[in-house]
This record gives structure tokens, sequence and C-alpha cells, in this order.
């Protein structure tokens, strides 16, 4: 079962726990969390569950400008343990079908170089890479 996000901090506590088991980079509290969520808009979160067992979870972030009209998979998270089961494509798919449904006309996923796994799942989801396109730049502030 997918959820989206509540606002809840008993969903978010389910979010932390699967960032926990999967990347361990979020280092906000749940209230922050909570806040930012529902202050943006043009985000969607959602958790998949399995038996009432937060397992993975997806970020959509739509956009739309004079050079783009759709959405961002922000990130797919999946514990651990529920890897290599499908369930990542199945929230890709989720995300894709988010998407049509507001009319976005093209979804975009960002991966990092050495997440081998993630890079497979989009591809074989029918995804094309561009690396010669575009080079990410950030700046703490």
């Amino acid at each position: 079962m997918i959820k989206e996000f509540d606002g809840s901090q008993k969903m978010m506590e389910d979010i932390i726990y699967i960032d926990n088991k999967s990347f361990k980079d979020i280092d906000a509290s749940t209230d922050e969390l909570c806040e930012r969520i529902a202050k943006n808009k043009q985000y969607q979160l959602f958790v998949k569950y399995i038996q009432n067992i937060p397992v993975a979870y997806l970020g959509i972030l739509y956009m739309s400008n004079l050079h783009y009209d759709g959405a961002w998979v922000d990130l797919i998270a999946v514990v651990e343990e529920h890897r290599n089961k499908g369930i990542g494509k199945e929230l890709l798919k989720f995300a894709e079908n988010k998407v049509m449904e507001k009319k976005g006309t093209v979804i975009t996923g960002l991966v990092r170089k050495d997440n081998f796994s993630s890079s497979t799942m989009f591809l074989k989801s029918d995804f094309k890479s561009n690396e010669k396109d575009f080079i990410l730049y950030l700046k703490d502030i």
C-alpha cells in the first residue's frame, strides 16, 4: 500500500525510519520536516507500507517553467532488507502515473554516479541517461 504523506508526526517518523535504514542523510527533526513539506505545494511525498511496516518513500517535485513541464523524482529510498524486490520500480511507475495525472510532459530522475542500483532501475524503466548536457552545481548558504 502506498500512502500520501498526511503531515503527521507519525508518518514523518516512518520516513525517518526508512532514511535511517537506507541513505542516512536526513538531519532534521520531525517538526522541521513536517513544516518544510507543508509549505511546499509543488512537492508530494509518499510512503510504501508492507503489512503496516514502512519500507520505502518517494518524493515528487512538480515544476513548470519556460523550459520544463513535469516533475523531478526527488528521491526513492528503500529499506535495505526490502531492496531488489521491485519496490523502487513500483514507486517509479507510481511517480510516472502521478505526473501524467497532472498533465506533465516529462519526468526526471537525478541519481548519484555511484548508485548503480538506482541507475539500473531508471534505465530499465525506459529513462534515458544524459550525462553530457548538464552539470549540477551546489552551494551551501
